[in-house]
């Protein structure tokens, strides 16, 4: 949900394709007389142009951003800065035409500025329209994200003392059974621990990533379950970069044990299966299960990730659930996007 192109970046690129716009007014629409391509009158609309971007960057866009308040909109301050920018650019351009073309016409300058005041007036009346419009759009967007960055981290903070309330209790039933499996649970619980202090800020991860915890995860429910859990897992090596929701796949590992397999006196196959089509990738958890010893109030965990695939991915990603012939059956699909960094 990050975006790598900062917002100053943004600000930049707009300021160069203005500046590029403009050049190609004066190019295209300016009146040509006869001295339009010479050096004197190339280098005065260069400097003029630099002026009237160095006008918008050093006094226009600093005062709105020391000043201005989007909730409450400052007219006089924007009358005020185009006015003083407007000023300041007839003065740079007064200036230009003394040294380039080493003389000052006294009549002609006063004739001058009311055109240049005009001229300045709408321009930086345009500069500041985008401006708004532009940065506008860019708080909203920014709005949105820090808003799904909160309710993102509000299910994490949710989902992770659950994962981890139900790795205690595993461990601590285990302790008066066999103290030495006990103490194996603990070092696999601490590796699930310091992959969840990892997390940090993160809402996703790799696929691959992911499988590892999984597996320090259903080393643990093997120790307590021994014979009870078997395995079934085929994730091709194609499918390890793809990206998904942290703790995505470990929290539909995690309900088809405890509320699938575990329960069951024979117990049962866990099946983990991916592939990429249509460039999705297809994540498919299969489990036995006994509807009379499920208890109410188990889909928590799935219900959470549903909402963290929809933050993320909106309408492409889907969790989709069936339970039918005590098979439950939650197929997770999202787009094939690549991650290398984790």
């Amino acid at each position: 949900m990050k975006n790598n192109i900062k917002p100053h970046r943004y600000y930049y690129l707009c300021q160069c394709i203005g500046i590029l716009l403009f050049a190609l007014f004066l190019l295209l629409f300016k009146e040509h007389d006869g001295n339009f391509w010479t050096l004197s009158k190339i280098s005065e609309r260069a400097l003029s142009i630099f002026a009237i971007s160095a006008i918008s960057h050093f006094i226009i866009r600093k005062t709105i951003k020391r000043k201005s308040n989007h909730s409450d909109f400052n007219l006089k301050m924007y009358i005020s800065v185009i006015l003083i920018a407007s000023f300041t650019l007839y003065l740079l351009q007064t200036s230009i035409d003394m040294i380039i073309n080493l003389k000052i016409n006294a009549e002609e300058q006063k004739r001058e500025f009311a055109k240049s005041m005009a001229v300045g007036v709408v321009i930086y009346t345009c500069w500041c329209i985008l401006y708004i419009a532009i940065t506008s759009v860019r708080d909203k967007i920014q709005l949105s994200h820090q808003l799904k960055e909160q309710q993102l981290t509000s299910l994490m903070n949710q989902i992770n003392p659950h994962f981890l309330f139900n790795s205690l209790n595993t461990i601590r039933g285990m302790m008066y059974e066999d103290r030495d499996k006990a103490a194996d649970l603990i070092t696999q619980f601490a590796n699930l621990f310091r992959y969840n202090l990892s997390l940090d800020k993160r809402t996703t991860t790799t696929l691959g990533a992911e499988l590892q915890i999984c597996e320090q995860y259903l080393a643990i429910e093997s120790i307590r379950l021994g014979d009870r859990l078997q395995l079934d897992i085929d994730i091709p090596s194609d499918c390890h970069h793809c990206k998904i929701p942290v703790m995505g796949l470990l929290t539909l590992v995690e309900n088809s044990v405890k509320h699938g397999i575990a329960p069951l006196k024979q117990g049962g196959t866990l099946i983990i299966i991916s592939r990429i089509a249509n460039n999705r990738l297809i994540v498919e958890v299969i489990n036995p299960y006994d509807s009379c010893l499920t208890k109410s109030g188990t889909e928590i965990g799935l219900q959470n990730l549903d909402k963290r695939i929809g933050l993320l991915f909106a309408n492409q990603g889907k969790l989709i659930q069936t339970a039918q012939n005590d098979i439950f059956h939650v197929t997770l699909q999202l787009p094939s996007e690549f991650n290398y960094n984790d």
